[in-house]
């Protein structure tokens, strides 16, 4: 990555909320920015709640990721896992604004945030990289949707209590067939999600594994299993009742699945850039977060 300080063009991915602390942090960051970045730049997405001001320019999400060398999250995770979804196919490193509740992937607060990135701009901060998965999903051996994923990929039942059958093969290789409510393909990113709901391990974020974890399996000596991130995963829906299968990507994107419908999922060549202030300590975050260290 170039030094920050060579950024021209840097981007706003905001929050969609009607709430005003959304476009008052957004303020006082396009305010910080525009003395520092030649250009500062919004999608037209989020044009309506962000500042109108002169200096801020908007454009096409395609205009977005070919002229943005540098881009802010303003949210909470769900707004970063957008920003990913956005940025990481062109390389843009992401910093995270944390206006969330839980805030795994995001760490800055918005009240001190100029103190924060004032380190970051002198380059005093840690770039981490994490794996994003391809998710391709088949019907009649035709490729009908493709998605990436930076958190999990979860095929499950939509609204009905009665079990689904999934095959899963890794490498061609058969694995098992889960019976159950579905079955979690998560990054180490995404451990910490929707995977650990459901009694996933906790994956140190940086690592190159991919994590499998049913959803509520009828057979109860089924448990999680991390693999390599080298590794092809294929899910195949092998009995459902209604229709009722779906696929969901980073819980933000929704498809029906079929029967016979072939999800095949594998880590992506490139990787999420995540910019982390220099004190970032991931353990000490686990233990704020989730109360590990709180007394009874």
């Amino acid at each position: 990555m170039k030094n920050i300080q060579d950024t021209q063009c840097v981007g706003l991915i905001l929050k969609h909320t009607k709430s005003d602390k959304t476009k008052e942090v957004a303020e006082r960051l396009s305010n910080y920015l525009l003395k520092r970045f030649n250009l500062v730049a919004i999608r037209a997405e989020d044009e309506k709640i962000a500042p109108h001001k002169k200096g801020i320019q908007v454009l096409s999400e395609e205009e977005f990721r070919q002229q943005c060398e540098l881009a802010f999250s303003v949210g909470g995770d769900g707004t970063l896992l957008k920003a990913c979804h956005i940025c990481s196919e062109y390389d843009i490193p992401i910093i995270g604004i944390n206006l969330g509740r839980l805030g795994f992937l995001v760490e800055i607060s918005p009240d001190d945030f100029s103190e924060h990135l004032d380190q970051i701009l002198q380059n005093h901060y840690r770039l981490e990289e994490r794996i994003l998965l391809e998710v391709i999903h088949y019907r009649n051996d035709k490729v009908i949707n493709r998605f990436v994923a930076c958190n999990d990929v979860a095929i499950r039942n939509k609204d009905t209590v009665r079990m689904l059958e999934l095959d899963t093969k890794i490498d061609n290789a058969f694995l098992n067939t889960t019976r159950g409510d579905g079955l979690i393909i998560s990054t180490p990113t995404g451990s910490t999600a929707y995977a650990l709901a459901n009694g996933g391990p906790l994956l140190e974020p940086t690592m190159n594994a991919i994590l499998l974890v049913p959803i509520c399996p009828h057979t109860l000596s089924q448990r999680p299993l991390v693999v390599s991130s080298h590794k092809v995963i294929e899910v195949t829906v092998t009995e459902s009742y209604h229709n009722d299968a779906v696929v969901a990507i980073d819980g933000q994107a929704t498809r029906n699945l079929e029967l016979g419908d072939k999800i095949n999922i594998k880590c992506l060549p490139h990787k999420l850039k995540l910019i982390q202030i220099e004190q970032h300590d991931y353990f000490a975050t686990l233990r704020s977060k989730l109360m590990w260290s709180a007394k009874p």
